[in-house]
């Protein structure tokens, strides 16, 4: 019988390791990152599992890898069959990705080559290519590294000799460039985050039907001023009436719909809502994992946004995410808390 487990812990093993090259991780993330910002792009390129590797990473720059922003540039060698079949037609296949790199790179780029032995020819080629057009060239291999860990400026060898090992670790090393990538490259945005029930519509306690749906005075007025002043507008909301029963996951869902289709009436993007239906969940607030999520979706400013609620938790749940400026609406005669600014009105709130 094939022994599952064993694979695991070898995985497992492999993954401990790994950890050993985090320097030279971090030193090619940082020239693709500079490659970026001034204008540069990243190719990759590579052969069966490690052409498949290379189209998935440059989808994840050019497309989304977590969070919502520009397209980044970044381009696989390895998909454009018309380029494929003609030059390893006219030229020979060990030319197909150096071709490629003489045609559309340029001094600042970076090429990343993935291959399991390191001694993949067409690789190689199209490395040599790269480094005498001032391209920085980094390696993705096995173990030993092969021709490739000699010939470029960067080597990442992940410990195994073993085919599909390495290939497991080469999209795990190749997530992190992306995740850092992205982090680093894309304009952070500010935000303000609101409360629902009480804050945004009348709350008449654990509030879910469609029809009791009602704005608080002043919402769409202070929504239509976060728009105007860039801010995306992010829902916050508790509803731990899932777990106790009272309503369904499908009637939250209906219920936040119907918001985010009367706002929309009234002029009102809702970038996203969301939701903590547990009663002990680090998503719940006064705990800020919802906040978190949030600000690495969409790569928030924390520091320059803005968190609006009728409960002290949602205030203290946001400064325990890097807001800075809460206010607590409190329709009441509280005058002092110990989170945010005390408001009685919606209208009394004025965005930077």
């Amino acid at each position: 019988m094939y022994n599952i487990d064993k694979d695991f812990e070898t995985i497992s093993n492999n993954f401990l390791k790994i950890k050993e090259i985090t320097p030279v991780i971090e030193k090619v993330a940082q020239v693709c990152v500079d490659s970026v910002k001034t204008g540069g792009k990243i190719m990759f390129c590579g052969n069966g599992g490690s052409a498949a590797d290379s189209q998935h990473l440059a989808a994840e720059l050019v497309g989304r890898y977590k969070v919502n922003r520009p397209a980044l540039n970044s381009v696989a060698l390895t998909t454009d069959t018309s380029i494929l079949t003609a030059v390893g037609n006219d030229f020979g296949y060990d030319t197909i990705f150096e071709r490629q790199v003489e045609g559309i790179g340029k001094n600042g780029d970076v090429l990343i080559g993935l291959s399991t032995s390191g001694n993949s020819k067409n690789v190689l080629l199209a490395m040599d290519k790269a480094k005498a057009m001032g391209i920085t060239t980094v390696a993705m291999t096995g173990e030993s590294g092969g021709k490739m860990k000699e010939n470029a400026d960067f080597a990442i060898n992940v410990p195994s000799d073993t085919t599909n090992h390495i290939q497991e670790m080469h999209i795990a090393v190749g997530h992190i460039l992306c995740g850092i990538i992205e982090k680093e490259c894309s304009p952070k945005v500010k935000a303000m985050f609101l409360d629902r029930d009480g804050t945004i519509n009348v709350d008449y306690d654990y509030t879910f039907e469609i029809e009791k749906f009602e704005f608080i005075d002043g919402i769409v007025d202070l929504c239509k001023q976060a728009q105007e002043k860039d801010y995306k507008i992010i829902v916050i909301t508790n509803q731990s009436g899932v777990e106790r029963g009272y309503y369904t996951i499908e009637q939250m869902n209906a219920f936040n719909n119907h918001m985010k289709a009367e706002f929309k009436k009234q002029g009102v993007e809702i970038t996203d809502v969301y939701c903590c239906p547990y009663l002990n969940h680090p998503d719940r607030k006064p705990s800020s994992g919802m906040y978190i999520k949030a600000r690495d979706r969409y790569n928030i400013d924390m520091e320059k946004s803005v968190v609006v609620g009728d409960k002290e938790r949602d205030i203290e749940s946001a400064f325990n995410a890097g807001v800075k400026i809460g206010y607590l609406l409190d329709e009441k005669n509280k005058t002092t808390s110990s989170a945010g600014k005390i408001v009685h009105s919606l209208k009394d709130i004025v965005l930077r």
